[in-house]
């Protein structure tokens, strides 16, 4: 996975917390998605336990509203050049 990048939503618990970072330890770049800053802050701060230096980032947005997953996507892909949806 080293060089990859990775968007994933529902990070902060659960299955996708085990695989955001089972993904980060494997050498992705991890793209998170949460809705709740407290517990994005918390998975964020995971991720970079496990991967010092590496530039994960995270986005925030209530994924049941469609605006908010327009938003998103155009902002991730903003600014994550040649990532493809």
């Amino acid at each position: 996975m080293r060089g990859k990048t990775v968007v994933i939503t529902g990070a902060t618990s659960g299955i996708g917390q085990v695989a955001s970072e089972k993904l980060a330890s494997m050498g992705a770049r991890m793209v998170l998605v949460a809705r709740d800053k407290n517990r994005g802050e918390a998975a964020l701060g995971r991720l970079r336990e496990i991967t010092p230096g590496v530039q994960h980032t995270i986005h925030y947005a209530d994924l049941s509203r469609l605006a908010e997953m327009k938003r998103v996507a155009a902002e991730i892909a903003a600014r994550n050049r040649g990532l493809m949806f």
